[in-house]
């Protein structure tokens, strides 16, 4: 894993201002750094710059900018099918000197151009020049695990795979995004990366599943989608066989995101996805690994899994250890992780996640695997359930699921009248789904509100089940972009790569080319995955019907420990003069929220890290 940074400019600047813009990004490389400036024929110049952290090949032989006679490149990620690719490339008659994935991207894009994209499989921000065409090339990861950022106007292109690194840019006069900003606060965390904004104006990150063509008069030429998913509900084989299909394509999914040179850890929290995870690393493929996790509480089953984790850990006789965060320097530890992040986080969870990445480096386990996107693709969010009785609908089998689903989770009856109403309305666009979440845009001044209020569409494909839709936007949209960019973040700060299995494209197509009745059955989420880890997975986590998710107790925080930190924030002249929010509206809000009447704690989060990035940046 490493960091990349680069711009086409007619500016020529000295070693030490380059070697700043990529030390910027040292926490993400610390092993290596390398960088390269020439002249270009329209008398522009080209600078590449790398920092490596070693995962594969950690010899020099793999240093970058990595260069032939045609191609340079720099390169963030890990593209897990390397060997596979490697052997298909030698076939072909090409010749290697390491051992590595750096390489192998070079000699695929050689062989294959912007195709070698649609045969990785693997995250990436990739930067390659072609010396010959004069062509710089652009690629992000089909799920954009890997962030890929630039600013360009018409006398210069920079990019990075950190904005800190863009802003290293000298003369940049960089304004605030107020349109994310008024998004970020207003709505609700999902709808952050719906687009390519970012919080900075006039920077942009490439999108996912993207590689952007642009010459060197800084023209772009074409902006091509190598990927998208697009075939739900067609897989049509026995239960037995696609049980089985799935549970081989998880394993090798788990297998191909092992490899590595140096140690391998897993985020184990004790629910399915990340247990799953272990159970196959240690004992399908017998790999020796080492389990982190958090416990953000005092209350069993929701901020302590322990009874959980336990299990798994004895188990698989895993080398296994405990963190916990510790919330009393919260206005602090943001204010650090902005150092990293270079935007407002989306949720308290990447803040206790922070800080069990920063225990964890004393660990020596430069990489860690976790279990994002077992909810979006199997259905594991509770609201899944809902969508799924509207799509039941007239069937003979609506009733049963209602009942197993009352029986196995104890939930109230009216919940089902309740979301089916609210989907009803979504559906018929009496209402849009953003409608359904807490909406704080009266914090804002009355102009900017009037100015930034504005509407939010996302486009999904048409599909035969709402259910499968609503699981589509939280891929594409809601909730894996914002865990994707936090996590990339959070672990790359303390110089760990992080890795998810179950977004393995292949894994992703399958789980989406199911029918329904292969996440929710018998009134469980999650089905394919309990069947198919039949006898792998300790059966009480197996069958464990409750759901946690990794989360904090941040509520009683701002009610205790962080309550005079909030009211200084809220009464600052520092505050006041970002000039966009309405003081004595933040202030209602949260002292209804110390009075206990409503649970404010999410815009809340937003506030202080809105605030502290205002301080940081502007």
């Amino acid at each position: 894993m490493c960091g990349i940074v680069g711009f086409i400019s007619e500016e020529i600047f000295d070693n030490d201002r380059l070697d700043s813009m990529v030390n910027t990004l040292n926490h993400r490389g610390p092993n290596d750094k390398g960088f390269k400036q020439f002249k270009l024929s329209n008398n522009k110049n080209i600078f590449l710059g790398h920092t490596r952290l070693s995962i594969l090949d950690t010899s020099h032989q793999a240093h970058q900018p990595m260069i032939d006679e045609k191609f340079i490149l720099i390169f963030n990620g890990e593209i897990y099918n390397f060997i596979e690719l490697r052997r298909e490339l030698k076939a072909l008659g090409y010749k290697f000197i390491s051992t590595g994935d750096t390489e192998v991207v070079l000699k695929a894009f050689m062989e294959w151009g912007i195709n070698a994209f649609k045969k990785f499989n693997g995250m990436w921000a990739i930067a390659i020049f072609d010396k010959l065409q004069n062509k710089l090339y652009l690629s992000r990861d089909r799920m954009g695990k890997k962030p890929l950022f630039y600013y360009q106007d018409k006398n210069k292109l920079i990019f990075a795979s950190e904005i800190k690194a863009i802003l290293k840019y000298p003369n940049l006069n960089i304004k605030p995004n107020f349109k994310k900003i008024y998004r970020y606060i207003s709505t609700n965390y999902r709808y952050i990366d719906i687009d390519t904004e970012t919080f900075f104006q006039d920077i942009k990150q490439v999108a996912k599943s993207t590689v952007i063509e642009i010459n060197i008069d800084l023209v772009h030429l074409s902006e091509t989608k190598y990927w998208e998913l697009n075939k739900f509900d067609t897989y049509k084989q026995s239960e037995k066989d696609t049980i089985d299909e799935f549970r081989n394509l998880l394993v090798d999914s788990v297998k191909l995101r092992l490899r590595s040179d140096v140690p391998v850890g897993v985020f184990l929290s004790g629910g399915m996805d990340s247990t799953s995870i272990v159970s196959i690393a240690s004992k399908v493929l017998k790999q020796p690994i080492m389990t982190f996790s958090g416990i953000t509480g005092e209350k069993k089953g929701i901020y302590d899994e322990s009874e959980y984790i336990d299990e798994v850990v004895q188990d698989s006789e895993v080398k296994h250890q405990y963190i916990k965060p510790d919330p009393t320097n919260i206005f602090h530890t943001v204010n650090e992780m902005l150092d990293f992040h270079d935007e407002p986080i989306c949720t308290v969870t990447w803040y206790s996640l922070y800080l069990i990445v920063k225990n964890m480096k004393n660990a020596g386990v430069p990489v860690v695997l976790n279990g994002h996107g077992g909810d979006e693709l199997l259905a594991g969010y509770w609201a899944h359930y809902q969508y799924n009785f509207v799509d039941l609908k007239d069937t003979n089998i609506l009733q049963k699921e209602i009942d197993l689903w009352h029986q196995n989770h104890k939930r109230s009856l009216s919940e089902i009248e309740i979301s089916s109403s609210r989907i009803q309305k979504i559906v018929s666009n009496k209402i849009r789904e953003i409608d359904t979440f807490p909406n704080y845009s009266a914090v804002f001044k009355s102009t900017f509100k009037n100015e930034y209020n504005l509407n939010i569409e996302i486009l999904t494909p048409k599909m035969n089940s709402l259910l499968s839709q609503k699981m589509y936007q939280e891929l594409f949209f809601e909730t894996v972009p914002v865990s994707l960019r936090a996590e990339d973040r959070n672990t790359m700060a303390h110089s760990i790569e992080s890795r998810s299995p179950f977004l393995d494209h292949r894994l992703i197509e399958f789980s989406y080319a199911l029918n329904n009745r292969y996440k929710i059955q018998n009134g469980l989420g999650k089905w394919i995955l309990r069947e198919a880890m039949k006898g792998i997975l300790p059966e009480k986590v197996r069958t464990r019907k409750d759901k946690a998710g990794f989360i904090a107790p941040a509520d009683e925080w701002f009610r205790t420990i962080n309550k005079d930190q909030i009211f200084d924030m809220i009464k600052s002249k520092e505050f006041s003069d970002i000039g966009i929010f309405n003081v004595a509206e933040v202030l209602r809000i949260y002292q209804e929220h110390l009075d206990g009447n409503k649970n404010h704690q999410m815009f809340l989060w937003q506030l202080i890290n809105l605030y502290l990035w205002f301080k940081k940046f502007y």
